[in-house]
Protein backbone atom coordinates (compact mmCIF):
# COMPACT_ATOMS: atom_id res chain seq x y z
CA UNK A 1 0.00 0.00 0.00
CA UNK A 2 0.90 3.06 -0.67
CA UNK A 3 0.09 6.23 1.57
CA UNK A 4 -0.60 9.61 0.95
CA UNK A 5 -1.05 12.43 3.21
CA UNK A 6 -2.22 15.88 2.20
CA UNK A 7 -3.93 18.75 3.89
CA UNK A 8 -6.41 19.76 0.93
CA UNK A 9 -7.31 19.07 -2.45
CA UNK A 10 -5.01 21.35 -4.38
CA UNK A 11 -3.14 17.87 -5.47
CA UNK A 12 -3.47 18.34 -9.29
CA UNK A 13 -1.68 21.81 -9.08
CA UNK A 14 2.10 21.87 -9.88
CA UNK A 15 3.36 21.52 -6.59
CA UNK A 16 2.00 18.15 -6.30
CA UNK A 17 1.65 16.71 -10.22
CA UNK A 18 5.11 16.16 -10.62
CA UNK A 19 5.42 13.87 -7.99
CA UNK A 20 1.91 12.31 -7.47
CA UNK A 21 1.68 11.30 -11.29
CA UNK A 22 4.18 8.67 -10.36
CA UNK A 23 1.57 6.84 -8.08
CA UNK A 24 -1.93 8.34 -9.95
CA UNK A 25 -2.84 6.96 -13.22
CA UNK A 26 -5.26 7.65 -15.90
CA UNK A 27 -6.34 4.00 -15.89
CA UNK A 28 -7.21 3.98 -12.15
CA UNK A 29 -10.19 3.57 -10.76
CA UNK A 30 -11.29 5.56 -7.54
CA UNK A 31 -13.50 4.88 -4.36
CA UNK A 32 -14.19 8.42 -2.47
CA UNK A 33 -15.10 7.88 1.34
CA UNK A 34 -16.62 10.91 2.48
CA UNK A 35 -17.40 9.56 6.26
CA UNK A 36 -15.73 12.75 8.48
CA UNK A 37 -18.73 14.95 7.97
CA UNK A 38 -20.99 16.63 10.71
CA UNK A 39 -24.11 14.26 11.50
CA UNK A 40 -25.89 18.12 12.66
CA UNK A 41 -25.55 18.89 8.94
CA UNK A 42 -25.15 15.12 7.22
CA UNK A 43 -28.04 12.78 8.88
CA UNK A 44 -29.81 11.11 6.17
CA UNK A 45 -29.32 9.83 2.74
CA UNK A 46 -31.29 12.95 1.31
CA UNK A 47 -28.41 15.72 2.99
CA UNK A 48 -25.94 13.09 2.15
CA UNK A 49 -27.08 14.18 -1.70
CA UNK A 50 -27.66 17.79 -1.03
CA UNK A 51 -24.19 17.90 0.05
CA UNK A 52 -22.20 15.28 -2.58
CA UNK A 53 -23.92 15.74 -5.30
CA UNK A 54 -22.39 16.09 -9.01
CA UNK A 55 -23.31 19.98 -9.09
CA UNK A 56 -22.23 20.93 -5.71
CA UNK A 57 -18.78 22.37 -4.08
CA UNK A 58 -17.94 19.62 -2.08
CA UNK A 59 -17.75 17.26 -4.98
CA UNK A 60 -16.40 19.23 -7.31
CA UNK A 61 -13.69 19.78 -5.24
CA UNK A 62 -12.58 16.34 -4.90
CA UNK A 63 -13.34 14.83 -7.84
CA UNK A 64 -11.81 17.40 -10.42
CA UNK A 65 -7.95 16.78 -8.84
CA UNK A 66 -8.22 13.35 -10.20
CA UNK A 67 -9.72 14.63 -13.73
CA UNK A 68 -6.64 16.47 -14.07
CA UNK A 69 -4.84 12.92 -13.85
CA UNK A 70 -7.17 12.11 -16.92
CA UNK A 71 -9.11 10.04 -14.47
CA UNK A 72 -12.50 9.68 -16.36
CA UNK A 73 -15.26 10.78 -14.18
CA UNK A 74 -17.43 7.52 -14.08
CA UNK A 75 -14.04 5.89 -12.67
CA UNK A 76 -14.59 7.58 -9.32
CA UNK A 77 -17.22 6.13 -7.01
CA UNK A 78 -18.39 7.54 -3.85
CA UNK A 79 -19.39 5.84 -0.66
CA UNK A 80 -22.74 6.37 0.65
CA UNK A 81 -22.82 6.09 4.07
CA UNK A 82 -26.62 6.04 4.76
CA UNK A 83 -27.56 3.70 1.57
CA UNK A 84 -24.92 1.61 0.27
CA UNK A 85 -25.24 -2.00 1.55
CA UNK A 86 -22.68 -4.30 2.30
CA UNK A 87 -22.69 -6.00 -1.10
CA UNK A 88 -22.58 -2.57 -2.14
CA UNK A 89 -19.43 -1.36 -0.77
CA UNK A 90 -17.78 -4.87 -1.13
CA UNK A 91 -17.96 -4.07 -4.78
CA UNK A 92 -17.48 -0.83 -4.76
CA UNK A 93 -13.78 -1.26 -2.86
CA UNK A 94 -12.79 -4.68 -5.17
CA UNK A 95 -13.95 -2.33 -8.55
CA UNK A 96 -11.36 0.59 -7.27
CA UNK A 97 -7.61 0.91 -6.63
CA UNK A 98 -7.78 4.02 -5.03
CA UNK A 99 -9.39 5.46 -1.67
CA UNK A 100 -9.85 8.67 -1.02
CA UNK A 101 -10.47 9.87 2.44
CA UNK A 102 -11.87 13.44 2.66
CA UNK A 103 -11.03 16.31 5.27
CA UNK A 104 -13.86 16.42 8.40
CA UNK A 105 -13.78 15.74 11.66
CA UNK A 106 -11.14 12.97 12.08
CA UNK A 107 -12.86 10.89 14.88
CA UNK A 108 -16.17 10.24 13.54
CA UNK A 109 -14.78 9.06 9.96
CA UNK A 110 -11.94 6.73 12.18
CA UNK A 111 -15.56 5.17 13.76
CA UNK A 112 -17.70 5.23 10.53
CA UNK A 113 -14.87 3.17 9.15
CA UNK A 114 -14.39 0.64 11.59
CA UNK A 115 -18.48 0.57 11.65
CA UNK A 116 -18.67 -0.51 8.55
CA UNK A 117 -15.63 -2.83 8.31
CA UNK A 118 -13.88 -1.55 5.91
CA UNK A 119 -10.34 -1.60 6.85
CA UNK A 120 -10.09 -5.32 5.12
CA UNK A 121 -10.97 -3.69 1.64
CA UNK A 122 -8.32 -0.38 2.19
CA UNK A 123 -5.83 -2.48 3.10
CA UNK A 124 -6.11 -4.38 -0.11
CA UNK A 125 -6.37 -0.86 -2.32
CA UNK A 126 -2.66 0.25 -3.98
CA UNK A 127 -3.07 3.62 -2.87
CA UNK A 128 -4.87 5.40 -0.17
CA UNK A 129 -5.11 9.02 -0.18
CA UNK A 130 -5.81 11.34 2.41
CA UNK A 131 -6.70 15.20 3.08
CA UNK A 132 -6.48 17.01 6.71
CA UNK A 133 -9.13 14.32 8.25
CA UNK A 134 -8.03 11.99 5.51
CA UNK A 135 -4.50 11.86 5.89
CA UNK A 136 -4.45 11.76 10.23
CA UNK A 137 -7.18 9.00 10.45
CA UNK A 138 -4.44 6.80 8.32
CA UNK A 139 -1.80 7.30 11.50
CA UNK A 140 -1.27 5.20 14.48
CA UNK A 141 -1.64 7.84 16.70
CA UNK A 142 -2.32 11.70 15.76
CA UNK A 143 -2.89 15.07 18.03
CA UNK A 144 -5.41 17.65 17.16
CA UNK A 145 -4.16 21.15 17.24
CA UNK A 146 -6.88 23.69 19.18
CA UNK A 147 -9.66 25.45 17.68
CA UNK A 148 -13.40 26.36 17.35
CA UNK A 149 -14.21 22.13 18.35
CA UNK A 150 -11.30 21.34 21.29
CA UNK A 151 -10.10 23.23 23.37
CA UNK A 152 -7.01 21.69 24.39
CA UNK A 153 -4.22 19.43 22.24
CA UNK A 154 -5.39 15.84 22.33
CA UNK A 155 -4.56 12.36 21.29
CA UNK A 156 -5.85 9.96 19.52
CA UNK A 157 -5.59 6.74 17.91
CA UNK A 158 -5.60 6.36 13.76
CA UNK A 159 -6.52 3.61 11.95
CA UNK A 160 -2.93 2.41 11.73
CA UNK A 161 -2.72 2.38 7.71
CA UNK A 162 0.76 3.37 8.30
CA UNK A 163 2.49 1.54 10.59
CA UNK A 164 5.07 4.24 11.89
CA UNK A 165 5.34 6.41 15.37
CA UNK A 166 5.72 9.89 13.74
CA UNK A 167 3.00 12.34 14.19
CA UNK A 168 1.67 15.19 11.45
CA UNK A 169 0.20 18.44 11.27
CA UNK A 170 -2.22 19.49 8.42
CA UNK A 171 -2.79 22.80 7.22
CA UNK A 172 0.17 23.85 9.09
CA UNK A 173 1.14 28.00 9.06
CA UNK A 174 4.23 29.28 11.29
CA UNK A 175 1.80 30.74 14.22
CA UNK A 176 2.54 30.40 18.07
CA UNK A 177 -0.17 27.99 18.75
CA UNK A 178 0.67 25.63 16.17
CA UNK A 179 4.86 25.39 17.02
CA UNK A 180 3.94 25.23 20.48
CA UNK A 181 1.59 22.16 19.99
CA UNK A 182 4.66 20.73 17.59
CA UNK A 183 6.84 21.50 20.68
CA UNK A 184 4.54 19.62 23.18
CA UNK A 185 4.04 16.64 21.33
CA UNK A 186 7.94 16.24 20.76
CA UNK A 187 8.28 16.34 24.28
CA UNK A 188 5.63 14.00 25.17
CA UNK A 189 4.66 11.33 22.06
CA UNK A 190 7.19 11.90 19.43
CA UNK A 191 10.97 12.33 17.61
CA UNK A 192 9.63 13.49 14.49
CA UNK A 193 6.20 15.99 13.20
CA UNK A 194 5.92 16.48 9.81
CA UNK A 195 4.16 19.84 9.09
CA UNK A 196 1.97 19.52 6.03
CA UNK A 197 0.82 23.42 4.58
CA UNK A 198 -2.03 23.50 2.71
CA UNK A 199 -0.18 22.54 -0.74
CA UNK A 200 1.88 19.80 0.74
CA UNK A 201 2.28 16.52 0.97
CA UNK A 202 3.91 12.88 2.10
CA UNK A 203 4.07 9.83 -0.05
CA UNK A 204 4.71 6.81 2.12
CA UNK A 205 5.81 4.18 -0.15
CA UNK A 206 6.98 1.13 2.07
CA UNK A 207 10.25 1.99 3.98
CA UNK A 208 10.58 5.39 1.40
CA UNK A 209 9.00 8.14 2.61
CA UNK A 210 8.74 11.13 0.30
CA UNK A 211 7.74 15.01 1.26
CA UNK A 212 6.70 17.37 -1.61
CA UNK A 213 5.65 21.09 -1.50
CA UNK A 214 4.67 23.04 1.64
CA UNK A 215 6.22 20.62 4.25
CA UNK A 216 8.56 21.51 7.64
CA UNK A 217 9.88 18.74 9.37
CA UNK A 218 10.23 19.18 13.69
CA UNK A 219 12.52 17.10 15.43
CA UNK A 220 13.76 16.55 18.62
CA UNK A 221 16.93 17.79 18.78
Amino acid sequence: MINILLSYYYFHENWAQDTLKNYIDKNDKVVIVPFSFDEDKISNTSEWKSVYNKESVDYREVVEPFLEYDIDENNIIWLNYFEDTDEEIRRKFESSNIVFFTGGFTDKAIERVVEKGLLNYIKKCRVVIGASAGALMQLVNYFIVPNEDVSELMYFKGLGLINTDFYIVVHYEDTEIHNNCIKIALEEQTDTIYAIGDRGGIVIDGENLLTFGDVTIFKNK
